[in-house]
């Protein structure tokens, strides 16, 4: 009995080792992928619907390579620019159309993403200019609202950043629609204005979508949050650009 019982023991602790060595391949193998993948990504849309919040719509054109989908230029905006070094910005908008995804967001989400653009749009013009709370000489407004909101499916997105039938079918309507199968998207437009006159120096429509990679923070509203991040970083580059004079019309 006692050999009978050490036998046993023994074969217990041999199938332990192999279940524990084969989760740790498997664990490998998910941090490998989560690795590969890294932080989330966007990826511009093909159209986007303006909303009415910016309104002077027959002002804008079709954006070109680098650009948002719609935008507008002051034909002296590369000379305005140097004029302000101070910025005004406005709180973040909702503007919602009754197609519009963002009508399905609740309450507190809505606060949410506004709050995030906000901060996130504050952060990088704070490195360059004064915020002010006054319109005044040398002060230019910033206003944006965010016309579109979609949190992807923080699961289903996950495995189709793995499984290849999947991947295959959120491609196809990627190609046909400019976004994927369970993905978030966002759209937003933004306004930059004389804060006396009120005359616009740069304006633009865009609309971003997340592309299959692992979301930087692992919530629905992951790679929404990515584009406000790029949309910001965006704009940053973009005045810093005017201020040069090299800001391409």
């Amino acid at each position: 009995m006692i050999k009978l019982s050490l036998v046993r023991q023994f074969f217990l602790i041999n199938l332990k080792c192999k279940i524990v060595k084969m989760n740790n391949k498997l664990l490998t193998l998910i941090s490998a992928s989560v690795l590969a993948t890294g932080c989330a990504t966007t990826y511009q849309a093909n159209e986007v619907e303006p909303a009415g919040f910016l309104g002077a719509y027959h002002m804008l054109k079709e954006g070109g390579d680098d650009q948002a989908l719609l935008v507008y230029r002051h034909p002296d905006v590369n000379k305005l620019c140097k004029n302000y070094n101070k910025v005004l910005l406005e709180p973040i908008t909702i503007w919602v159309k009754s197609e519009s995804s963002v009508a399905d967001v609740s309450v507190e989400d809505r606060q949410y993403l506004q709050s995030y653009l906000y901060q996130s749009v504050k952060k990088v013009l704070g490195s360059d200019y004064q915020l002010v709370s006054q319109p005044g000489t040398g002060v230019m407004r910033v206003r944006g609202a965010i016309t579109e909101a979609e949190g992807s499916w923080v699961v289903l997105d996950t495995l189709t950043s793995i499984h290849p039938g999947t991947v295959a079918m959120s491609g196809i309507k990627q190609m046909a629609l400019g976004a994927g199968t369970f993905v978030g998207e966002t759209a937003v437009e933004f306004s930059i204005e004389d804060s006396i006159t009120r005359k616009p120096l740069m304006m633009g429509v865009d609309k971003r979508a997340g592309g299959k990679n692992w979301t930087k923070k692992f919530n629905s509203w992951g790679k929404v949050e990515a584009s406000y991040d790029y949309w910001a970083d965006k704009l940053k580059t973009r005045l810093s650009e005017c201020r040069a004079g090299k800001l391409e019309m």
